[in-house]
């Protein structure tokens, strides 16, 4: 009678601890709910949190796909064919956040709103056709994308619904281990230097414009890594954006944060002294540049680099 109860009072805690996740196991972990259909793009979210959003990055181009995967959940797939009928939510977008701009119908195309998942298997794929190279790359385009029916099954309450922002890159976009080619030299201080080498990102702003990014070393922000002594540190206010020609001259450089306009009256420009050429070769991409961090108008941190692309972000 002991190991009987034993067994029941282990099966109630495994019970009422499976039950009690947000995410509905299925597809995910094959020992799950079943007959869930769900958005399968997106990632776990709170309770507290209305809709699970993700980012979603293509290359500018008049006509690229954009596939969203829906799930049927558990081991033996679909018990028959199963027509889902999807459509966008303009009001899932909305309530995740007002910096996020619904895409305009003019720059997408959907082939059929409607998608089966044949019997037995477990995912059917829904098409968007979108035109990024007409993005307007100051704003933040999203997508709420919901399962409105489904022929079987039970459409998840938790990711039914989803939003997805959608980012354009330019072909100058990606990630990048940076080396110097000269000694970082800031005129008010001996002890910053320069942190050398290191992984970052260049992050689309326009047609023929990438900005610095960090999320390896500093903080997840628009930052320059630097070093205080021997601890990482990073200008406050300043990230450098590189702009280039149709031949991939380095144009200009300026401040993510503004020309001068921001608390720390940072600005930046470019260093003629330099090479100050991005080159692209297939997917061999290399910026070679040089430029100033002005504070207060006066020159203040000297940067002579070499980015070398690694991977897409």
């Amino acid at each position: 009678m002991k190991n009987y109860r034993k067994i029941y009072f282990a099966l109630l805690a495994f019970s009422i601890g499976f039950s009690s996740c947000t995410k509905e196991n299925g597809i995910y972990t094959e020992n799950g709910s079943t007959g869930i259909v769900e958005l399968a793009d997106l990632p776990s979210r709170t309770s507290s949190t209305a809709y699970s959003v993700v980012t979603k990055s293509f290359d500018a181009a008049a006509s690229i796909d954009f596939p969203v995967t829906v799930n049927y959940t558990g081991v033996d797939g679909a018990p028959e064919d199963v027509s889902v009928v999807l459509a966008f939510d303009d009001v899932a977008v909305s309530t995740m956040s007002s910096t996020y701009t619904v895409l305009p119908s003019t720059l997408y195309t959907v082939p059929n709103y409607t998608v089966t998942i044949p019997k037995g298997s477990k995912t059917a794929t829904f098409h968007i056709t979108l035109n990024t190279a007409a993005f307007h790359f100051s704003k933040t385009y999203a997508l709420g994308i919901k399962i409105k029916s489904s022929s079987a099954g039970t459409i998840s309450s938790n990711y039914g619904t989803g939003v997805f922002v959608i980012v354009a890159k330019n072909k100058y976009d990606g990630v990048y281990t940076v080396t110097s080619t000269s000694a970082m030299v800031d005129a008010t201080s001996s002890t910053l230097t320069g942190y050398y080498p290191m992984t970052q990102e260049l992050r689309t702003t326009g047609a023929t414009s990438v900005v610095e990014y960090d999320g390896y070393l500093y903080a997840n922000n628009y930052y320059h890594p630097i070093k205080s002594g021997t601890s990482t540190s990073a200008y406050g206010n300043f990230a450098p954006i590189f702009t280039m020609d149709a031949n991939g001259n380095v144009t200009s450089v300026t401040n993510y944060y503004g020309q001068g306009t921001n608390s720390s009256v940072r600005a930046a420009k470019l260093n003629p002294a330099g090479v100050n050429k991005f080159t692209v070769s297939g997917t061999t991409k290399v910026l070679e540049v040089s430029y100033i961090m002005t504070q207060s108008g006066g020159d203040r941190t000297f940067f002579y680099e070499k980015w070398t692309y690694t991977k897409a972000r």
